[in-house]
Parts: C-alpha cells; sequence; structure tokens
C-alpha cells in the first residue's frame, strides 16, 4: 500500500501538531506542579523557593511531615538499592553503554536489592500518608498521593488544605 505526498504530508503534519500540543500541556502541567509544591510548602511556613531545588526539598517535605532522620534513612536505603543492585550483576552496561540484562548474576545481592527496594516504597507510602495528615487530609488524599502523586499534589497546593503539622508522636 503507498501513499501519495499530499496525504503522507497531511499525515506529518497532523503528528507534528500532536506532539507540539502534548509538549504545551506537559509545560502547564509541570508549571502548575511547581507553583503547587510552592504553595504546599508556604502553607507550611517555609520559603517556597525551597520546593524547587531537588534533593533540599524533599529534606524540607521529610522535616515538615515527619522527620529528618527519616529522610536520611530513606537516602541509605536509596544507596544501598543501588550498590546491591550493581552488585547483584544481574544488569551490565555493555560496550554500547547500554543496560543489558544478563540473567545471571548473584542471587543474595539480588535478594539485598529487593528488601531494599521494598523497603525505600514503604517509606515513600509512609511519607505520602505524614503528608495527608500533615495537610488536615485523611486517607483517600493519602491514597491519591501514592497512586496520583502529581493530581494530588495541585489539590494540596491550590485547594483548601491548610498545613497543620505532622502527627503527634
Amino acid at each position: 500500500m503507498f501513499v501519495d505526498e499530499e496525504t503522507l504530508g497531511g499525515l506529518l503534519v497532523m503528528m507534528g501538531g500532536m506532539a507540539t500540543a502534548l509538549m504545551v500541556l506537559t509545560l502547564v502541567f509541570t508549571v502548575l506542579l511547581i507553583i503547587a509544591h510552592w504553595k504546599m510548602f508556604t502553607k507550611a511556613g517555609e520559603k517556597g523557593w525551597k520546593s524547587l531545588i531537588p534533593i533540599y526539598s524533599d529534606y524540607i517535605l521529610y522535616k515538615l511531615t515527619w522527620s529528618p532522620g527519616a529522610f536520611w534513612l530513606f537516602v541509605v536505603i536509596s544507596v544501598l538499592t543501588a550498590v546491591f543492585g550493581a552488585l547483584s550483576g544481574t544488569f551490565v552496561i555493555s560496550s554500547g553503554g547500554e543496560v543489558v540484562a544478563t540473567g545471571t548474576g548473584n542471587t543474595v545481592f539480588s535478594i539485598l536489592t529487593l528488601v531494599t527496594s521494598a523497603i525505600a516504597c514503604i517509606i515513600h507510602i509512609m511519607l505520602q500518608v505524614k503528608i495527608a495528615v500533615a495537610y488536615d487530609r485523611g486517607t483517600g488524599t493519602a491514597l491519591g498521593l501514592i497512586f496520583l502523586p502529581n493530581i494530588f499534589s495541585l489539590y494540596l497546593g491550590f485547594g483548601s488544605a491548610q498545613y497543620i503539622g505532622p502527627e503527634p508522636k
């Protein structure tokens, strides 16, 4: 089946328009997320610019909702996951630079990678619950932050949620 040049040109223009629209929507959504995180920080009494710095913003979020110690635990667990994953030998970097699954590796390190990954996921889920509690929201918001974090960050930032602080210990 051959397509004439006019039809092919029309298809390419349509695909280009769709790609441009997707890029614009992504940019708008990203800007809205940045503003929502800024507003979440200011609701908690922190300067909004702190939400813009990648690792520091996570530290501040843990400080506001849980504890700085939990942040450092998450960092250590994440580093261990990366180290165990590298030591497991399950994935190697080929001479071309791409990551290739070898199917063989050290079982102990593979299990440690799995365990530390699971611990990191549990810590992350606990953080989402603590964020919901700190902004005086319930289980529905916690589940939303776990499964649809960007949408529920918009909800916390632009909505009526007020920061009340971390749950009492």
